[in-house]
């Protein structure tokens, strides 16, 4: 059953007008006041959603019906189209209620934005010709496409597609003949592939990234992408394809660690302030230094995202002067930053909230797990770091790599 507060707050999408500017704080506002609708429900389905390795039905039905799986997609296609610093405060928001329904809404966001912006016409009239689909993508390359009369022939195996179990269609990419140079960009009805149990991880359970497989499977000509150019976008207000950023799509984990870090630090202040229990721990001056340094590292990642992304967006609207192309490598960075520092957040709560921590279930250690899966993507792995250090050893001393973005044309 809908919970009553969700009942009474009107779709989205009736807000939306197709080719007309929309006031983006009033769609954020009214995103953020659907979050605090469901959040009692899906934190309800959590526990069921990590049994059965995916999110539940109820939780499927509220995050479609508040329209979070069409932020990113372009307004002609009935998106919301909201730039990238309100995705990020809405995707934050939701990871601070539940990881696994915010991680789904970042895969469903990305999926069903980059079919539409990037994949050909006919491709983009089949998926959408009964309105918006839900959609998965897989972020690596998997499995061969080889040229058939009408189409081609798809065989392999494809790895953690999250979300895929309540999914319409699937973006992926394959080898041409076996050639890891050359990449074909596919939309995939869900129905036609073969969901391999897979996902069995220690966080995360409810997200159901699981692998899927295809066997001599024909693949129509009008349902496959531009080998010369896969993700050359044709569609949106915004032209991000034009702006030189390594990874775009490290905005989504960058706001997923900033919601979990957010709810480990007010769980573990509401412990901290509750007494007589937490009196003694509160006290202690080496844990309010713990809090107040965690406090305030979050916050400087916040604000220097919000510059970044701002940047960023007005760069993709036609401002190239607003981003330096020797930033690349930043916003891929400071998702790997934000992700280190969620899991010290949630260590810290597991560890400074005594025995609130120790019997399960708890907030502490679900935090811990899914923190803990979501930290081991490739996006954020440590090599994001070297990736940037090696770009300010290469600049050497032609630019003062430490000023304000402000102040230089690349950092």
């Amino acid at each position: 059953m809908m919970p009553a507060a969700l009942a009474a707050v009107p779709r989205l999408s009736s807000t939306v007008r197709v080719g007309t500017v929309i006031d983006t704080r009033a769609q954020l506002d009214r995103l953020v006041i659907h979050i605090r609708a469901v959040a009692p429900l899906l934190q309800a389905e959590a526990a069921e959603g990590d049994r059965r390795g995916s999110l539940t039905p109820a939780a499927v039905d509220a995050l479609q019906r508040s329209d979070l799986w069409r932020l990113r997609l372009c307004r002609e296609l009935g998106g919301l189209e909201l730039p990238i610093v309100d995705q990020i405060a809405v995707i934050a928001a939701l990871a601070a209620e539940d990881a696994a329904s915010a991680w789904c809404t970042m895969v469903a966001n990305d999926a069903v934005a980059v079919i539409a912006a990037t994949m050909p016409q006919a491709a983009v009239d089949c998926v959408f010709a009964a309105g918006i689909p839900t959609c998965s993508i897989v972020a690596a390359p998997g499995g061969v496409v080889s040229p058939a009369e009408g189409g081609f022939i798809l065989n392999g195996t494809w790895h953690l597609a999250s979300g895929i179990a309540h999914a319409d269609w699937v973006h992926a990419a394959a080898f041409i003949d076996r050639d890891p140079s050359r990449l074909l960009p596919v939309v995939i009805p869900v129905r036609d592939v073969e969901i391999l149990d897979t996902w069995h991880a220690v966080g995360l359970a409810g997200t159901g990234s699981n692998d899927f497989r295809l066997v001599d499977y024909f693949l129509p000509a009008q349902l496959a992408g531009d080998e010369a150019a896969p993700y050359a976008q044709v569609r949106g207000v915004r032209r991000y394809d034009l702006v030189d950023v390594e990874h775009l799509e490290s905005y989504e984990h960058l706001a997923f660690a900033i919601g979990i870090a957010r709810r480990a630090l007010r769980e573990l202040r509401e412990t901290l302030a509750k007494p007589p229990s937490g009196r003694h721990i509160a006290d202690r001056e080496l844990v309010q230094e713990q809090f107040g340094r965690s406090v305030l590292r979050l916050k400087a990642i916040e604000a220097l995202a919000l510059s970044l992304y701002a940047r960023i967006d007005a760069a993709a609207l036609g401002e190239p002067q607003a981003w330096a192309d020797g930033e690349r490598h930043l916003p891929r960075t400071l998702a790997a930053q934000s992700s280190e520092l969620a899991l010290e957040c949630v260590h810290l709560a597991f560890r400074r909230s005594g025995i609130a921590a120790l019997h399960r279930p708890n907030i502490y250690e679900k935090l811990m797990r899914d923190m803990s899966v979501a930290a081991t993507h490739v996006v954020v792995d440590d090599s994001a770091f070297a990736a940037y250090a090696q770009h300010l050893i290469e600049i050497g001393g032609s630019v003062d790599f430490l000023a304000s973005p402000d102040r230089t044309a690349a950092l």
